[in-house]
């Protein structure tokens, strides 16, 4: 005789359903594929949100370069006429003359932001991808203090986003040490970091102001940059200190 565990051991019996297990199979299928066809949907509507609002940009510059247009040709219209005026005295004729010097810079002014919207709408051409259009340095009233701009720019044909890194260093002599690099955070106090963030569609402007040691004399500007994703780029320039020339 066996004895007893101290436990009474019961069977259960369950009847058996074969629609149960199927309806259940079933539902988490369905919602399996109601939860893909979500992600599907809203991924779509991701891209088509950020193509209309790239669009609308496009469009703003489009307008912008109509309107540069437009006013070139009254400023050209101006300096006509008042190029024609003869029969004015000394004064007056001087008043003229500096109204064209002034309108003629006005017209260069604009030709510049012409041709540089004109470039970035230019997908056709040959040179797509991320650029640096220009590098402009020029001293303020404080004494080795000078502001710097730098315009990045990418030609490109589908209004995607590109980001990445900016690294701007100067070299120069400092004492009798010649090839001295320094980088921009070390001279500017707006930027903490090795390298200056950018992510933009059409362009950006990286400005600020330098502030030149004492000892360090700018020979050069070095600017790096490297953009990260898919199709990554690194464009590596070295401009003139005096002239902002690539070299």
């Amino acid at each position: 005789m066996k004895k007893g565990t101290g436990q009474d051991e019961r069977l259960e019996i369950v009847a058996y359903n074969p629609w149960r297990r199927f309806f259940a199979r079933t539902g988490i299928l369905l919602l399996m594929v109601a939860l893909g066809l979500g992600g599907y949907y809203y991924g779509q509507w991701s891209i088509w949100h950020e193509r209309g609002t790239a669009v609308i940009e496009r469009d703003e510059l489009r307008v912008t370069t109509r309107e540069q247009s437009q006013a070139l040709r009254e400023l050209r219209q101006r300096v006509l006429a008042a190029e024609s005026g003869n029969a004015v005295d000394r004064r007056a004729y001087q008043e003229v003359q500096q109204t064209v010097l002034n309108l003629n810079a006005r017209i260069a002014q604009l030709e510049n932001e012409l041709h540089f919207y004109q470039r970035v709408m230019a997908p056709d051409q040959v040179d797509q991808g991320l650029r640096i259009d220009r590098l402009e340095i020029r001293p303020t009233a404080t004494n080795r203090v000078y502001d710097y701009q730098l315009v990045i720019t990418q030609v490109t044909d589908n209004n995607t986003f590109i980001e990445g890194r900016a690294l701007i260093s100067l070299v120069g002599a400092r004492g009798e040490t010649q090839n001295v690099t320094l980088p921009l955070k070390d001279v500017s106090p707006e930027v903490d970091d090795l390298s200056v963030r950018f992510r933009f569609r059409f362009f950006q402007n990286v400005a600020g102001q330098i502030h030149l040691p004492e000892d360090f004399e700018p020979e050069k500007v070095r600017v790096v940059l490297q953009s990260t994703g898919s199709r990554a780029m690194r464009i590596e320039t070295e401009f003139d200190w005096s002239s902002q020339e690539a070299l």
